[in-house]
């Protein structure tokens, strides 16, 4: 039995499992402790798609993690264990994020203007059937350039928090826990890179307009 008596992961399981030949240490690991990380990601929203896909991510690290991993009896291997659920979760929704731009033709213009930091004028647009938008493709490419540069002045974490909050539309709470950060440090995040957007989308639209 690999089970203590608190239904926890004994250390003899643990030691199994960094054989990954074991292959009936693997199916109690696996059954023990996939339950858990399926319930995390849904904990964040996740769709059952994305949850297959995190959790085998998370499963495919398992198996060369755990030849090294060395078991802390002062805490516990689901705390561990959670806290690599919650990295990969953030790491799949931001490259989800990055594979699938926010598509601003597809935003009104508050969203829009609260990107790029303008206000948008829908006479400024020519959307007659067949004709190309000027304004709009230079929204699509420009809103990509203003985001990675802005992103590059700031910290991973920083950037994270806002894009969880105003892109991911998670609450300030839920960011902070995910993010291992204080409700305020979150919030601060948010509202530092939101102004930084906006300076740098005005800056951008103020040369477009200038070289018009």
């Amino acid at each position: 039995m690999r089970l203590v008596a608190d239904g926890s992961t004994s250390p003899t399981l643990l030691r199994e499992v960094s054989d990954w030949h074991d292959h009936p240490a693997w199916v109690t690991f696996r059954g023990r402790y996939d339950p858990h990380l399926r319930r995390w990601c849904r904990g964040y929203g996740l769709d059952e798609d994305a949850v297959d896909e995190v959790c085998q991510r998370i499963w495919i690290e398992l198996a060369g993690r755990m030849r090294t991993f060395q078991y802390d009896p002062k805490g516990t291997f689901r705390g561990w264990l959670r806290r690599v659920c919650d990295s990969r979760v953030i790491d799949f929704l931001r490259q989800r994020r990055a594979d699938c731009l926010l598509c601003l033709d597809d935003c009104d213009g508050e969203v829009q203007a609260g990107l790029l930091g303008a206000s948008i004028d829908p006479s400024e647009r020519d959307d007659g059937e067949g004709a190309a938008d000027p304004f709009r493709l230079f929204l699509l490419d420009e809103a990509e350039k203003v985001q990675a540069a802005v992103r590059a002045r700031v910290k991973p974490w920083t950037w994270d928090a806002f894009w969880l909050v105003a892109v991911c539309d998670w609450t300030v709470e839920r960011t902070a826990k995910a993010l291992g950060m204080t409700y305020t440090a979150v919030y601060a995040a948010k509202e530092r890179v939101a102004r930084m957007l906006c300076g740098e989308g005005k800056r951008v639209l103020d040369r477009w307009t200038a070289g018009s």
